[in-house]
């Protein structure tokens, strides 16, 4: 912040806000027009008085009359060229134009359906993103803040910083690492958000606009699992296994007591297909695992388990289920 003589300081800021009368803007205007930085360099405040006489008389005679004789004009005079020079030239930056602003740019980090992807962030944070994902990363990532957008599934290292907490927003969450490993799936088809902690802690809060975030939990730690449910705002905090935490990421597809539903959209996601049912039925569910089979050895296990029937027609799968009660 420059420091300078209050007169100059009083003038230049009515002139910045809009109070300043139209004679008082004409006379900031004049001697902005008429300034020459390089008539200061190599010369003394004394040689440099010169240069706001032609000012200094219609400042008084504007809005500093009453305080003429309390301050000499060769002192005045004097002070003000000290004061510029030593505030480097900043009356002279007030009349530039401000430095552009850049503009807050988005890195998106996207990994289509059937493929994965592993890769380092610019503070070292290790990401591992599953089929069907984006990672948005600002472009002041690591400056202040460490802060990340996720859509999908990711598997995050982090690289601790207190300073610089790593924060995931996804959908509706706000996932804050307190050093740890842990993963987040947050599908928008899902309509749940689950945050697994496979080593250290993390904090999760809804983001709510406008007001503060609601903490759900304080400190997830390992082989804990947040769920949250997007239709109806309920979480739930269970126990699961780090080996199921970070299955996907060793190619291990793994349902625990889920859907027909649940199982058509992962495989959908894994394998890039798209599955449609002739006959849908909810009311079974499953618990099954598959080590990087191939998408026909997936469905003939599930027809021996579910007994439904199924087609494949290139990319398109079509899935018939058996009726609830036979």
């Amino acid at each position: 912040m420059c420091l300078v003589n209050s007169r100059i300081k009083e003038l230049f800021e009515r002139y910045e806000n809009g109070t300043a009368s139209e004679a008082e803007r004409k006379l900031v205007d004049n001697w902005f027009a008429n300034f020459d930085t390089d008539q200061l360099r190599g010369k003394t405040p004394a040689d440099n008085a010169a240069l706001f006489s032609p000012m200094d008389e219609n400042i008084d005679d504007l809005i500093f009359v009453s305080r003429r004789k309390q301050l000499p004009i060769s002192r005045w005079l004097q002070a003000a060229a000290v004061v510029l020079m030593a505030a480097g030239l900043c009356w002279a930056k007030l009349y530039q134009s401000p430095k552009p602003v850049l503009a807050l740019t988005y890195t998106d980090i996207t990994v289509p359906r059937g493929v994965k992807k592993q890769f380092l962030l610019p503070d070292g944070t290790f990401v591992h993103l599953n089929s069907g994902s984006v990672l948005r990363i600002p472009s002041n990532f690591n400056q202040k803040s460490r802060e990340v957008t996720l859509t999908g599934e990711g598997f995050f290292e982090v690289k601790h910083d207190a300073a610089k907490p790593f924060a995931i927003h996804s959908e509706k969450l706000l996932i804050t690492d307190l050093g740890t490993a842990f993963d987040v799936k947050a599908y928008p088809k899902d309509k749940l958000i689950k945050v697994a902690v496979q080593s250290g802690s993390v904090k999760v809060e809804k983001n709510i606009p406008g007001k503060m975030p609601q903490t759900f939990a304080s400190a997830i730690t390992h082989n804990q699992q947040l769920t949250y449910n997007e239709l109806s705002g309920s979480h739930t905090l269970s126990t699961v296994q780090t080996n199921n935490i970070s299955a996907w990421q060793h190619n291990q597809l793994r349902f625990d007591n889920a859907s027909v539903d649940d199982i058509a959209t992962a495989l959908e996601r894994w394998y890039n297909v798209s599955i449609k049912f002739s006959n849908y039925h909810k009311c079974r569910r499953y618990t099954v695992s598959f080590n990087n089979e191939p998408v026909s050895k997936v469905l003939r296990v599930l027809s021996g388990l579910t007994g439904m029937g199924y087609q494949i027609n290139n990319q398109t799968i079509t899935i018939n289920l058996k009726n609830c009660g036979s």
